[in-house]
């Protein structure tokens, strides 16, 4: 009975294990992000309920409990300080919880943990890491075959475009995910290498998933690749001898077995990785390259790249965040306080809301300060130790040591650029579980082995008791903290689609009131939701009772949101522009616009967008001279902008200031910008009856765009209105040669010209 009780617990954990690696390929369409949300759940159901046999595992036998590792100490470590940065960060339930889009936060960190916990607890063996090891193979096999049926055009991509993102649902993230399985082919063609037949499989394989990696055209993985592959081959060619002394004692079965072909093709595969990447530098330039959407994307590098100048922008935003919170960070999932506090408005181009570093590093710095980010390099460096510690032990783990190295390392230079989602860090705690397996040199005391059943009947009992306890703590948990987000996702798809549907309004109130009753951290989407609608709503025909209605319903849980001290400038903005669009609804908004556009402007004074709905504000309440005051202050935090030069050359029209145009000017000649900017500012000079200003503009878009007759036509007419009727009788001719259509209005407007 112990023992049928052992085995059963231990097989349930095993299956839930080895489930584990097949998430990446699991996308839930009846929830919102479904590349993201359905996974996450099912990973934290997976864990939890596995979790609970586990515990009856470890009370009934010590081989199950964890091992006092350095690398178990130091990422336990790591656990506490971000548990402690998350509760006293600004925004604690953010922090745990964080929402659909993103599913991490500490939710994610400890189900991670756990995850760790029972890896190295519970797969003591060499075959139990081959059985999981090639499910995360199949798996990455499987979601690569996807990504080829996406390049062939038979699937479309999430993202559009020539890039490939397979089920990951982004093409960069799909890479590193695929950049660990590369290391894992290289280990195990190296472990199967008598099998020539399985050796060449894993070979074939590996070139199949190097070339999804191309199709991705994700520059951080292969710049990675391109720099770690060749110094590991070089350790390859320089101890060969040392790595196939072992094998060279067993009969010869393979053409590994010869130390000098050996030496040479990995010699030869060496000067490939080294020159193949030299040409294709070399000839980038060319018609060949820059014919190939991926190639072009691979060997373009340049620092005044716009990607790579918003990178470093939003490195030196994260930097004075750590400068101002440099011991325990902001907390995760608050990387928002940071980005509205500090923003650079240089990223006018990039997209309009970052909540991550686009840098691992710098983000465990600002998530959870110097000791956060010492921790997690701490973990880094406790594997490495002990893997090298093995290497130097004896050859068995040699090749496969250079290999686990080589993962590290290439994984770490590709987060310089990039974040981690829960396909990779799946694969980075797996490994690093591995590496700990897979190093027991490093360790002088060997893992203790499970005792006989039946020697400690108490313990047995007392195990099996502890999983009935858990199981129920995990249904309660599980639905607090589960099943009611799930279903508010699904309930959120609803009320959209009821939305869409051209619903009445009342419907459209009560679908949303549904998806809110549920009260889980999935309220803040609900809400972003919502206030999308609301703005909709507001400008719609129909009843103003109806409208106002449900523009007061969408404000008052947009309150909820900014209800606490560290308010999210987005939500402000979400109900700003409510307001904007509501103000001719309901006059009695007036004055939470006030404060609302002031608050604003204090948390994010240099945020482009916020200053924009801030200065319609301003106008909507017939105040010129603030929406002036404030379009200055955007602008002159990066003229650069466009849009932020149209907007106050527009006001400035409308307020008739001249020395403000005469600045703008200065800085933007009007052939210079964008032809509906030109086009924007020519109509307001119409609207304030400047008709001079207003024809000279006509004039730049008619030589920008000459084949288009109503620029023509308006221009004729302004010509007309300030007295030259010569020209406006030229350009009206024209328009009608262009566009025959607009003969007969054309004609009667040649007749009333003098």
């Amino acid at each position: 009975m112990h023992t049928s009780s052992e085995r059963i617990f231990l097989w349930i954990v095993r299956i839930g294990l080895f489930a584990i690696p097949l998430l990446p390929l699991y996308v839930s369409s009846s929830m919102l992000f479904p590349f993201i949300t359905g996974k996450n759940f099912a990973f934290r159901i997976i864990i939890e309920i596995i979790f609970a046999f586990w515990v009856g595992l470890a009370v009934m036998q010590p081989a199950y409990r964890p091992r006092l590792t350095p690398l178990f100490k130091i990422i336990t470590v790591f656990i506490a300080i971000v548990f402690l940065a998350d509760i006293l960060s600004p925004n604690p339930y953010r922090a745990f919880f964080s929402n659909y889009e993103r599913m991490e936060g500490f939710m994610m960190l400890g189900h991670l943990y756990l995850y760790f916990v029972m890896l190295t607890s519970v797969f003591k063996t060499r075959r139990d890491w081959l059985i999981f090891l090639h499910v995360s193979l199949a798996a990455s096999l499987i979601a690569s075959y996807y990504g080829l049926l996406q390049r062939l055009g038979y699937r479309v991509s999430l993202q559009g475009g020539f890039r490939v993102d397979s089920t990951i649902g982004n093409p960069t993230y799909f890479a590193a995910y695929l950049l660990f399985h590369v290391w894992l082919m290289t280990i195990l063609i190296h472990q199967f290498w008598k099998r020539w037949w399985q050796a060449a499989l894993y070979g074939a394989i590996l070139l199949f998933e190097l070339v999804i990696i191309y199709f991705t055209a994700t520059r951080g993985v292969v710049v990675a690749l391109a720099l770690v592959v060749p110094p590991f081959l070089a350790a390859l060619v320089y101890f060969w001898n040392r790595i196939t002394a072992l094998r060279l004692a067993g009969p010869p079965t393979g053409i590994l077995t010869d130390r000098r072909p050996g030496r040479k093709i990995a010699a030869g595969v060496l000067v490939l990785s080294v020159a193949v990447p030299l040409l294709f530098w070399g000839i980038r330039r060319t018609e060949f390259v820059q014919s190939s959407q991926a190639l072009r994307r691979l060997t373009n590098y340049s620092l005044g790249e716009g990607t790579i100048q918003d990178r470093i922008r939003i490195w030196k935003m994260s930097l004075q965040g750590v400068r101002e919170r440099p011991i325990l960070g902001w907390g995760q999932e608050n990387y928002y306080l940071v980005f509205q506090k500090y923003f650079d408005p240089g990223l006018y181009g990039a997209e309009p809301w970052f909540d991550r570093s686009h840098n691992v590093f710098l983000d465990w710095a600002v998530h959870a300060g110097i000791m956060g980010l010492g921790a997690y390099l701490a973990i880094l460096g406790a594997a490495l130790w002990q893997i090298i510690r093995a290497m130097r032990s004896g050859a068995a783990i040699f090749f496969e040591g250079l290999a686990l190295i080589g993962l590290f390392a290439t994984d770490f230079l590709q987060k310089l650029f990039v974040f981690d989602n829960l396909s990779s860090y799946l694969l980075f705690f797996a490994f690093i579980s591995y590496s700990q397996f897979a190093s027991p040199a490093a360790y002088p005391r060997a893992d203790p082995a499970p005792t006989r059943a039946g020697r400690d009947p108490r313990l047995y009992r007392s195990g099996v008791v502890a999983v009935a306890v858990m199981l129920v703590a995990v249904a309660v948990w599980g639905w607090w903290a589960n099943v009611r987000a799930i279903r508010e996702s699904k309930a959120l798809i609803a009320a959209l689609q009821t939305a869409r549907g051209n619903a009445d309004i009342h419907s459209v109130e009560a679908a949303f009131s549904r998806a809110l009753a549920y009260q889980t951290f999935g309220d803040t989407e609900v809400r972003e939701q919502l206030g999308n609608l609301a703005r909709e709503v507001a400008g719609m025909e129909g009843p103003a009772d109806l409208r106002r209605n449900f523009v007061q319903f969408a404000l008052a849980e947009l309150r909820q949101e900014t209800s606490h001290p560290a308010k999210d400038v987005k939500h402000l903005l979400f109900m700003l522009t409510v307001i904007n669009r509501g103000l001719t609804l309901d006059s009695s908004l007036v004055q939470e616009g006030e404060t609302i556009a002031a608050e604003t402007m204090r948390l994010s004074p240099t945020k482009q967008v916020a200053g924009f709905e801030v200065a319609q504000y301003y106008l909507g309440t017939n105040r010129l001279d603030r929406a002036v005051e404030v379009l200055e202050s955007v602008w002159r935090g990066e003229p650069r902008f466009q849009q932020a030069a149209q907007n106050l050359w527009i006001v400035a029209i409308m307020a008739r200031r001249p020395d403000l145009i005469e600045e703008l000017r200065r800085v933007w000649t009007l052939n210079e910008l964008e032809e509906r900017i030109i086009f924007n500012i020519a109509r307001a000079y119409q609207q304030v009856e400047d008709f001079a200003s207003a024809r000279d503009t006509y004039a730049v878009l008619v030589a920008i765009a000459p084949q288009n007759p109503q620029y023509r036509a308006t221009y004729a007419a302004l010509l007309a209105r300030t007295g030259n009727s010569e020209e406006a009788r030229r350009q009206t001719e024209e328009a009608i040669r262009i566009d025959p259509n607009f003969g007969r209005e054309g004609g009667q407007f040649l007749e009333q010209l003098p």
